[in-house]
């Protein structure tokens, strides 16, 4: 029975680590029924995010994913050193800068931004009973007179109430050689309690460039 309790105690702990460890989650996407004719784009990775090193990870991720799939990418922070993707840009000079990105054969747009970011307060409870169950039919029929059916032990119950930050992130997909809307895809993902860029940007990438997968029939 102790054995049981130990095991039940330590697997307990688990979940609970488990639960305080970082989360990439999709909340909404969308793309264009015609989005497989924009993998031939050459596509320019852009991610606004707070610092330089975060930066990096999350483009380089995301050109890594999108070329495992076919698609021609580059990071910004490599192609274009000086380009200061923080500073707010009046329309002039976004229509500039798709005019540079034209001309040096760049005709597609990766762009991720933060939108927001919470903490929540959140509380976990653990104990009780666990580890019961019934091998066969007959177990659970003859186990009439003991609810616990077989092999469970009981822990006692506890909780524990911790901080999460969450962030918002978006990412938007432009081909710049559509006629009118030029957006082929958008896709927002929560990522809660990142430790580093390097933890979840490769997770986050994989979401992004997993837009350009066909869809199942």
């Amino acid at each position: 029975m102790k054995k049981i309790t130990y095991r039940i105690a330590f697997f307990s702990l688990i979940m609970v680590l488990i639960s305080c460890g970082p989360s990439v989650s999709v909340t909404d996407s969308w793309k264009a029924p015609d989005i497989a004719d924009s993998k031939s784009d050459d596509f320019v990775v852009m991610a606004r995010v707070d610092d330089v090193v975060g930066r990096q990870r999350f483009e380089q991720e995301i050109v890594k994913q999108l070329k495992s799939r076919g698609v021609d990418a580059v990071e910004s922070y490599k192609k274009y050193p000086d380009l200061n993707l923080n500073m707010q840009m009046t329309p002039d000079q976004i229509d500039e800068l798709e005019r540079k990105f034209r001309n040096e054969g760049i005709n597609g747009i990766v762009l991720t931004v933060i939108k927001d970011m919470k903490t929540e307060i959140n509380t976990t409870t653990t104990g009780g009973y666990a580890g019961g169950y019934y091998p066969y039919f007959g177990g659970y029929y003859g186990s009439y007179y003991s609810p616990y059916g077989y092999g469970g032990a009981y822990m006692p119950a506890s909780s524990r109430t911790y901080q999460s930050d969450i962030y918002k992130l978006e990412t938007v997909v432009f081909d710049l050689d559509r006629k009118g809307d030029q957006m082929v895809a958008v896709i927002s993902v929560n990522i809660t309690d990142p430790k580093s860029a390097s933890e979840v940007a490769p997770k986050y990438a994989e979401k992004i460039a997993g837009q350009f997968d066909e869809r199942k029939k």
